[in-house]
């Protein structure tokens, strides 16, 4: 089903082959949502894993290569949460506490002009489950699941905050190449779904080979062009169990050098605001960005708007994305608001800030439900603070000590 290219170079760990998909155990594997202990969630993140630098390839080869590689398989669940049949109330008092947040920073963007034409819209653009472009939910109408994803505006690509999202392509534990979606939340630092970092419950066999990162893709244009991954996390309750709805399928990763400078790549794209602790609220309206492959094969970026709902592990939310759409990041307060008047921003005036990437998908098609593992996940046992300085320490070590501020 899957195309087979394979580029031979020592100088490249590259490698594109079909596979079904990173091979999951059963029980607490992808696509099980057996529970996992909290003594698996709080135990000490991993260390993380260096990649190697690839080598040898001009930003043709690696256009083409970009063209050729499959979306990531968003992972299903056996069976639908409970929680996704239960009554909600959407009026229920949180007594949550305020998540915590980190600033992001706008950037300098692109020095050069990319203009990106829109797609024909046409029946071959619904592939998979009979989802079609601008589908904006059907069926249960008494729930909150209702969405609506759509087409991202072409000459918003280039624009911040969406220019610091795009395809995260990597050699998975096997061998195989899949792309997911990805954003930045600092100048070197990314965050995607713990599944395109890690296979999930088999520990230090299951990181992936090298990976890069192309934001702002659109139709085979990349303005900020292709840059590779240096390293790569994700949670102790990814890498030991790999469940999915239990609120660990969060990764991370630093990047090298943007390509053909000696700049890091937020300098130009800028990054995101991020939640790390407090992040899975009862409720919170969130704005999805990906790339999924049912949605325009994926070239183009899609935006989903729907209100997220905990199902106490995850947030569950309508939608209908699909494969390649997995890591991509849920928003607060998604675009810019800074031309208004001083005091307009509302009583939480916090602006694109990433609470959570997308992890599984939808099995019933008549709610259209995927889920979200939140960055800190639930009652902080993805301890993303301590991922995300030892992130950062790493990118000093790359970049300097200017690259990233640590959280307190």
């Amino acid at each position: 089903m899957y195309a087979r290219t394979f580029y031979l170079a020592a100088v490249s760990a590259i490698v594109l082959c079909a596979a079904a998909g990173l091979g999951h155990a059963t029980d607490t594997s992808p696509g099980s949502n057996t529970s996992v202990s909290s003594n698996e969630a709080a135990a000490t993140i991993p260390a993380g894993q260096s990649l190697t630098a690839a080598g040898g390839l001009s930003q043709q080869e690696v256009t083409k290569l970009l063209a050729n590689t499959e979306p990531y398989p968003t992972p299903q669940l056996s069976a639908l949460p409970h929680e996704a049949h239960t009554l909600i109330d959407p009026l229920a008092i949180s007594t949550d506490a305020e998540p915590a947040i980190s600033t992001g920073n706008i950037g300098l963007k692109s020095t050069q002009s990319v203009s990106v034409e829109g797609p024909e819209i046409s029946a071959s653009d619904a592939i998979g489950g009979g989802i079609t472009p601008f589908d904006y939910g059907q069926g249960k109408v008494a729930t909150v699941y209702h969405y609506t994803d759509r087409l991202l505006d072409s000459e918003l690509n280039d624009d911040y905050p969406y220019r610091t999202v795009g395809w995260l392509r990597f050699v998975a534990y096997n061998g195989a190449s899949y792309r997911c979606t990805a954003q930045l939340i600092g100048r070197s630092i990314g965050v995607t779904a713990g599944h395109c970092v890690h296979k999930g419950g088999n520990k230090a066999a299951g990181w992936i080979k090298s990976a890069t990162f192309t934001p702002a893709y659109a139709n085979g244009t990349a303005p900020y062009g292709t840059t590779q991954v240096a390293w790569v996390n994700t949670t102790a309750g990814w890498y030991k169990t790999g469940a999915l709805d239990a609120g660990y399928d969060v990764g991370i990763f630093v990047l090298r050098k943007r390509t053909g400078t000696t700049t890091e790549l937020g300098t130009y794209t800028g990054y995101n605001s991020f939640c790390y602790t407090n992040c899975l609220q009862k409720y919170w309206y969130l704005t999805q960005l990906g790339y999924p492959a049912n949605y325009y094969s994926g070239k183009y970026m899609t935006q989903g708007e729907h209100l997220e709902v905990s199902d106490s592990r995850d947030y569950v939310y309508g939608s209908g994305m699909q494969g390649g759409s997995s890591g991509g990041g849920h928003f607060a307060n998604l675009g810019d608001l800074t031309s208004t008047t001083a005091g307009s921003l509302g009583l939480w005036s916090k602006r694109n800030v990433v609470f959570a990437t997308t992890s599984w998908g939808y099995i019933d098609t008549s709610l259209k439900i995927q889920g979200a593992s939140t960055l800190s996940g639930p009652n902080d046992a993805n301890k993303f603070k301590e991922l995300y300085n030892a992130a950062c320490k790493f990118s000093r070590s790359l970049h300097g000590t200017a690259s990233c501020a640590l959280l307190p």
